[in-house]
């Protein structure tokens, strides 16, 4: 289906669907048995439709593994991580809970991500320092982009400016060079039309360091593009989105943009 179709929208809700691709098996009665979500390599998925097909690596045989006293480290955090792609909050807690507690292995990645999960619901639900505290609390975690980000997008959603940029702050300090921070940074500027001149920097650093990517530094330029735009540097915007072009030539995208700084730039050049 289309996920910008009116109907699939409504089928993502029902079945808290986040992120495409993003597929969904059901039974004859509208039940889920299970989900794939992101790219899988063809090898990898269809082992993973033959596995479902077979009620295999799905909640319910993790779910009867662990009522039939075969439960480990593993079996607890795929069933938590399955009620985490479902959107069941609650019953991902009770199991990252359980992993947490019965098997507190701090290098294990299944307990990293428990112990972020529960931070990341904590703040969510009114716990303003609790990510914070996990980002003190576990410093060489591989969650902790996720969690600068988690607070970023929740308090952007809630309109609290001043702490989504300090969140940022905080987050470009610690990754100063960090390419997709960088870009997101200066494109969230360039958005609510503040540090404009600093994300500029920034975009263009970004720009240097994904030189060895071309098509992740066409999408860079692009960002560096539109913080001109809202500067109304028209001509540099043009300039820049043009090498965005070069890179990618087929991207509609990069072409709609600068038909977008041209009409800007013909816009202010006339009389008021």
């Amino acid at each position: 289906m289309d996920a910008n179709d009116e109907d699939a929208h409504k089928i993502f809700d029902e079945y808290n669907c986040k992120g495409v691709p993003h597929l969904l098996f059901v039974d004859n009665k509208g039940n889920e048995v299970d989900r794939i979500i992101g790219y899988l390599p063809p090898s990898e998925y269809l082992a993973r439709i033959q596995n479902i097909r077979n009620n295999k690596h799905t909640l319910d045989d993790y779910l009867t593994q662990y009522e039939n006293g075969k439960a480990n480290a593993d079996v607890i955090a795929e069933i938590a991580m399955k009620y985490e792609d479902r959107g069941d909050s609650d019953n991902a807690k009770e199991f990252y809970s359980i992993l947490i507690k019965d098997y507190p292995d701090p290098t294990s990645e299944y307990y990293q991500r428990g112990t972020y999960y529960l931070a990341s619901d904590a703040f969510k639900n009114g716990i303003p320092m609790a990510l914070n505290a996990y980002i003190g609390s576990f410093p060489d975690s591989p969650f902790i982009e996720e969690a600068f980000f988690t607070m970023a997008y929740h308090y952007a959603d809630k309109e609290m400016k001043e702490d989504e940029l300090k969140v940022y702050a905080q987050m470009l300090s610690r990754f100063p060079d960090d390419t997709g921070i960088l870009n997101s940074y200066a494109w969230r500027m360039a958005e609510i039309e503040t540090n404009l001149e600093d994300a500029l920097v920034k975009a263009k650093r970004a720009v240097e360091l994904s030189a060895d990517d071309p098509n992740s530094q066409a999408n860079i330029i692009d960002t560096e593009a539109e913080v001109l735009w809202k500067l109304k540097r028209f001509d540099e915007a043009i300039n820049a989105i043009e090498k965005s072009i070069m890179i990618d030539s087929e991207n509609q995208y990069f072409k709609d943009q600068k038909e977008k700084f041209i009409q800007s730039k013909k816009e202010a050049s006339q009389p008021v």
